[in-house]
């Protein structure tokens, strides 16, 4: 295989190739990468990834997926990133980076501090790109197109190693729009930008579920119920993680999401209910037009 590209990451372990795991490895594959790219998880999994292209072969020994990495991408549920981080120390080499994609960055990069002092290297990540399906047969290329990219270094300096600045230019050819942040920040945001909208999602269609009996009046809804539902398909394991690490900022925004559904209550016959409307035209005006932003930006990139 010709490595000419690869700088300092002739091979990249992922660890959990589902969706962000196989998307990273056909992203980093239809960008050029000619290194590396192997799998670890269960079996099943590594032969799909390996059918799709995901990856070029897959262990289900931990130590033998990762002996020759240089990149180890952490991309599991929450919970298991945790685990991993301990397993992990014994088995890269010295000079490696180890990176997730997990959801929620404060507690890991504090149990990583804990762990990763100094070689190999940690620096926490988490794409802002997803869909509602999971596994790797939802993989895609282009799943990281334009998408903010958080990346969370315990200290700047840990962005410096070779590796770590390779691994950024990665993330740049695979179209992710990369941003630096501090951990607890991260975590404080996406409680109100990520988090909120599928807790809100869900307690939607659990209303209606317990409201709307039978199956038939559902086709009353139109397309706002279905569009107002779409992340409540989403997978409870992976959100299970994400609520037990991001509890006091979560807990926050759903008393504040609370107090302003009980205000909307209290005003349906009142004008103020006119303002709510304003406002919440004015964060979906903001959102298109940093979705218009984004398209003419990759139209011009292409």
């Amino acid at each position: 295989m010709n490595e000419d590209n690869t700088g300092p990451i002739r091979q990249i372990t992922i660890c959990g190739v589902g969706l962000i795991g196989g998307s990273l490895g056909l992203a980093l594959r239809k960008a050029g990468y000619r290194g590396r790219i192997v799998g670890h998880g269960r079996p099943v999994t590594l032969e799909k990834a390996v059918r799709l292209g995901a990856i070029d072969s897959g262990s289900p020994n931990m130590a033998e997926a990762v002996a020759d990495a240089d990149v180890v991408y952490l991309s599991t549920p929450i919970l298991n990133i945790l685990e991993l981080l301990a397993k992990l120390r014994p088995l890269v080499k010295e000079e490696a980076l180890v990176t997730d994609a997990g959801s929620t960055k404060a507690v890991i990069c504090e149990k990583a501090a804990e762990i990763y002092s100094g070689r190999p290297w940690f620096v926490g990540g988490h794409p802002m790109a997803g869909k509602e399906t999971t596994g790797v047969e939802s993989a895609d290329a282009d799943l990281f197109q334009n998408a903010r990219y958080a990346v969370t270094p315990y200290s700047r300096h840990h962005l410096d190693p070779p590796v770590v600045r390779a691994f950024m230019g990665w993330l740049d050819r695979i179209g992710a729009r990369v941003l630096i942040l501090d951990s607890e920040v991260h975590d404080e945001i996406v409680a109100w930008t990520s988090h909120l909208p599928q807790l809100a999602s869900t307690a939607l269609a659990v209303s209606v579920m317990d409201n709307v009996k039978f199956p038939d009046d559902l086709e009353l809804s139109a397309g706002g119920l279905r569009d107002a539902t779409r992340l409540a398909e989403s997978a409870y394991r992976v959100w299970r993680d994400i609520c037990l690490t991001n509890t006091d900022n979560l807990a926050r925004a759903l008393t504040t999401m609370a107090q302003v559904l009980e205000n909307l209550r209290d005003n349906l016959r009142t004008r103020d209910l006119e303002h709510a409307f304003e406002r919440a035209n004015e964060l979906r005006k903001g959102l298109k037009e940093q979705s218009g932003s984004r398209s003419e930006k990759k139209e011009v990139g292409s």
